[in-house]
């Protein structure tokens, strides 16, 4: 298990009523918070996760200091 910091922006932090939160995850990959946003809060639309300032795909794996944002989908134009 890991424990992470994760801090919400946009629609997210709407959605999740707060802008950070401490979790405890079974696997140490991207995928696992995205499973836990969907559980929590039912976040069924696409977002995106940036670990270390950086976007990645939802197989990144990830250390407890890594500082994970999560952002609303951007708006193509």
């Amino acid at each position: 298990m890991i424990r992470i910091t994760v801090k919400y922006y946009g629609e997210v932090a709407e959605k999740a009523q707060k802008e950070e939160e401490i979790i405890n995850i079974e696997e140490s990959n991207t995928q696992a918070i995205l499973d836990y946003l969907k559980q929590t809060y039912g976040l069924a639309q696409e977002v995106k996760v940036a670990v270390n300032l950086e976007l990645v795909t939802s197989a990144t794996t990830i250390e407890s200091t890594d500082e994970i944002a999560i952002l609303s989908q951007f708006a193509g134009g």
